[in-house]
């Protein structure tokens, strides 16, 4: 009796999903982006690839989720870009990763360091870690973009 009753209140529940404006919460909404400061000037990324970063092997991205938005720096009408540097290891996992620059950094740093560490590649092939391979995130008009 009580398991047909709990059955029926999923199935009820899985129905109420589906309407338009359901009895379900929806996700909240942002408040429409308004920038307090200009962009700050990112930096050339090819200057800061040196000759031996990122060689001997092919990245081929298994997870690569673009960092959040920080909620606060997007309240604040915040923007900025920060470049990430990182090795593969030969079974596709992220090591160290640092920053290597940051305008402003804080938030924006600690949103691309984390997303940067769950990043999983492919295994590489014929080596066993790529090291310094970089990667710029701009946080710029509410949005997350990979440079």
């Amino acid at each position: 009796m009580i398991r047909s009753l709990l059955v029926l209140i999923c199935l009820s529940l899985a129905g109420c999903a589906g309407l338009p404006g359901g009895l379900l919460p929806s996700a909240p909404q942002r408040a429409p982006f308004r920038p307090v400061d200009v962009y700050p000037t990112p930096p050339n990324v090819d200057r800061l690839i040196g000759p031996e970063d990122c060689r001997g092997s092919t990245l081929a991205a298994v997870s690569a989720p673009t960092p959040v938005y920080p909620a606060g720096q997007y309240a604040n009408g915040r923007q900025g870009w920060v470049v990430v540097r990182f090795h593969v290891y030969s079974d596709g996992s992220v090591h160290r990763a640092r920053i290597a620059r940051a305008v402003p950094g804080g938030a924006f740093s600690r949103a691309a360091l984390r997303a940067v560490s769950s990043w999983r590649f492919r295994p590489l092939d014929g080596v066993d870690i790529l090291q310094n391979c970089v990667v710029m995130f701009e946080f710029r008009a509410g949005e997350v973009q990979i440079r």
